[in-house]
């Protein structure tokens, strides 16, 4: 990992050359705090939290979810919107993340139409898997770093 890090004294400037990833933060305490997260969070991976999909990996459901539980993280899902039609289901909702007085949020969509389920559920499924899409695209946005980081260095 490439990172430059920049202190100014009362805030640090990070920059991932890699990821292409910012993180401002407005204390050195601050700074240290989300470096561990993303540590202990990249510890938690392994190969199996991953799939190939049209020749990009994928994190699975399971291996997101692992992270938003296992670390010493606050979060809230929060809907936002919902379409609910006999053809498609559309989720939209906000993941927050606090550790200690660092707040992170990340908006993000589900969409299932019905024919994705191939006669096996109903309403009820469709709904829950366009939830359950919004949620992992939240995860993957506020830890994209980690999960890239560890698809380059690890699955490639």
């Amino acid at each position: 990992m490439n990172l430059k890090t920049i202190n100014t004294g009362a805030e640090i400037l990070e920059i991932d050359a890699q990821t292409g990833e910012i993180l401002v933060s407005g204390s050195y305490s601050d700074f240290t705090k989300v470096q561990q997260t993303k540590i202990k969070a990249f510890k938690l991976l392994s190969k199996n939290d991953f799939v190939m999909i049209n020749g990009t990996w994928e994190a699975k459901r399971d291996g997101l979810i692992k992270i938003l539980t296992s670390l010493p993280i606050s979060y809230s899902w929060e809907l936002k919107d919902r379409v609910l039609t006999d053809k498609y289901a559309q989720i939209v909702g906000t993941l927050t993340v606090a550790n200690g007085g660092i707040k992170r949020s990340a908006d993000s969509m589900g969409i299932c139409e019905f024919t994705e389920l191939k006669g096996n559920g109903g309403m009820h499924f469709m709904n829950a898997r366009a939830e359950t899409r919004a949620l992992k695209r939240a995860i993957e946005t506020l830890f994209g770093s980690v999960i890239n980081f560890y698809v380059l260095n690890y699955l490639r």
